[in-house]
């Protein structure tokens, strides 16, 4: 009988054990931040597959350019100079396995471990998670309903460096952010952009959600507002069609690009997806932008109702994205999102309790609720039996003076 190999000793320091996560989904899912899925134009998609394919399919015997498809670098050139204000060459975009790939290289080439990075108060799990695992020193910086705040900022900066914690980089997501859903005005972003210059600190402008924009006007990008190449820009594909095609793209400075690409995890994004995503986009991306937002606010809007209709003179408040697929709850202080949220999720109710977004480690009374995937009849439900979950143990209580 063989005996089982043992491994003692053999693995790396920076090794962990990990587990295989399987998704999972409650009756009301407001956890994860999916698209609607009546809005996924699948057909449209092998359509444009197809006619990439008659096009350039005998390349598929080469590996692919290192900086992605072509003809998706060319498309995403013009898109980022007629949707966000700048140009920049197509030699100079590059596509990869979703923004968070961009962000992963992004981080491990301007950080290294013990590194301060700056970000929002609350910021996204998935990129907290990336820098935590770099070995960075991730602070929150103070914000309020428009995002970032540029005197806060500039103090915290300030005080960072006098301690000798110098911040290596500040990352943001300025439109829709996640998971609050601000939108940071352009007056804020040129205070910003100057506080940076004075600091001499770079900006990652994580641009993924621009697409998801049902209500106003964009503002201008941080990579429109300052050519010195302080700032490099990330963006998503995957957001605005179907998560699982994994692909984004960023534009950067050259030597940042030179030196983030070399952290990648793929060889280059996958050359299908690249075929399928231009071939579509070119020929329906404003009539696809136009049915995902009119999906996106009647949704956003039965989810605010129905709180109002349910947590009214609770103390309760819930942010009004203009774009995304969630908003932000904040219950009053003391109420603990955090350990009542696999009850919640048993009784029927997904969400992401507001700790995970939190770098400086609060956010116990916080909660981000995706109402993208539901229908608006389930989100009106599914926030109707999550005021009645929190009611049930304890936790909704009329706010003072109410």
């Amino acid at each position: 009988m063989t005996s089982t190999f043992s491994y003692a000793g053999r693995f790396s320091d920076d090794s962990v054990e990990t587990a295989v996560a399987h998704p999972t989904h409650a009756k009301y899912d407001f956890g994860t931040a999916y698209p609607p899925p009546e809005t996924a134009p699948l057909n449209e998609l092998v359509e444009g597959l197809i006619a990439g394919l008659e096009r350039e399919g005998h390349d598929l015997v080469y590996y692919p350019d290192s900086n992605g498809n072509l003809a998706l670098r060319e498309f995403t050139a013009k898109k980022l100079e007629a949707d966000r204000g700048f140009k920049v060459d197509p030699e100079d975009v590059f596509i990869c396995a979703g923004s968070g790939e961009a962000n992963y290289g992004l981080i491990q080439a301007l950080t290294d471990p013990g590194s301060t990075v700056v970000t929002e108060r609350f910021v996204y799990s998935g990129t907290l998670g990336q820098l935590r695992s770099a070995g960075c020193n991730v602070v929150g910086s103070p914000i309020d309903d428009d995002g970032l705040i540029p005197e806060a900022l500039d103090e915290l900066f300030t005080s960072l460096t006098a301690a000798g914690n110098k911040p290596r980089m500040l990352y943001t997501i300025p439109e829709h952010q996640n998971p609050t859903g601000s939108t940071l005005p352009t007056g804020r972003r040129k205070q910003i952009i100057d506080i940076c210059h004075k600091h001499g600190i770079p900006i990652i402008e994580d641009d993924c959600y621009v697409d998801l924009r049902f209500l106003g006007e964009a503002q201008e990008s941080f990579r429109a507002l300052d050519q010195s190449g302080m700032v490099s820009h990330v963006a998503s594909y995957s957001k605005l069609l179907l998560p699982g095609l994994r692909l984004g793209y960023f534009v950067a400075s050259k030597e940042v690009r030179e030196r983030a690409i070399g952290f990648r995890s793929s060889s280059t994004a996958n050359h299908f997806t690249s075929l399928a995503v231009e071939g579509f986009l070119k020929g329906h991306m404003q009539e696809h932008k136009d049915n995902l937002s009119a999906s996106l606010h009647a949704k956003r809007n039965a989810m605010v109702s129905s709180f109002g209709e349910h947590f009214g003179g609770t103390g309760a408040k819930l942010s009004e994205p203009e774009g995304g697929c969630y908003t932000w709850l904040e219950m009053p202080l003391g109420t603990d999102m955090t350990t009542l949220r696999d009850k919640a999720f048993e009784a029927g109710v997904g969400y992401q309790a507001g700790s995970i977004f939190a770098p400086n480690g609060d956010g116990d009374n916080y909660a981000r609720l995706c109402f993208g995937y539901e229908s608006p009849e389930k989100n009106r439900e599914g926030m109707a039996l999550l005021a009645q979950i929190l009611d049930d143990n304890g936790m909704l209580n009329a706010a003072p003076g109410n």
